[in-house]
């Protein structure tokens, strides 16, 4: 015996499904904030760390600038020195001390962030002085 199709029995006798509901309005768009404050948290975020790489790359160049005007003043090499001043980064103060047997260098350049933040970055070099300097 073969069964007939199950089609009136699925929905009932004279039923017909249920119609399409609209969505609440109250969630409506709230994937799009959702996403929009996602992108602008992300972008700041890169932002802030391309900056805290930058100020990494400014502190070695000060440290490198640091080491070798001391290495250069301890060797009592003035030409050494003023080629190495010429290294320093755009708006940086540097500093000698000389004292007893040691020579102090310190290279400082202020890192602006637009107008909001300024960092003052500094790199520091102690070098014993050569016999004979």
């Amino acid at each position: 015996m073969i069964n007939p199709p199950m089609v009136a029995r699925e929905w009932g006798a004279g039923r017909r499904p249920a119609p399409f509901r609209k969505p609440r309005l109250t969630s409506r768009g709230m994937v799009t904030a959702e996403l929009a404050i996602g992108i602008l948290s992300a972008t700041m975020l890169a932002v802030f760390l391309c900056w805290g790489v930058s100020l990494v790359v400014v502190h070695t160049e000060c440290t490198d600038v640091a080491a070798q005007i001391a290495r250069a003043d301890a060797r009592g090499d003035k030409a050494s020195s003023a080629e190495a001043k010429k290294h320093a980064p755009d708006g940086a103060t540097i500093t000698v001390e000389k004292t007893g047997d040691q020579v102090h260098v310190s290279v400082s350049v202020p890192v602006t962030y637009g107008h909001f933040v300024t960092i003052t970055v500094k790199g520091r070099a102690t070098m014993p002085r050569e016999p004979g300097s």
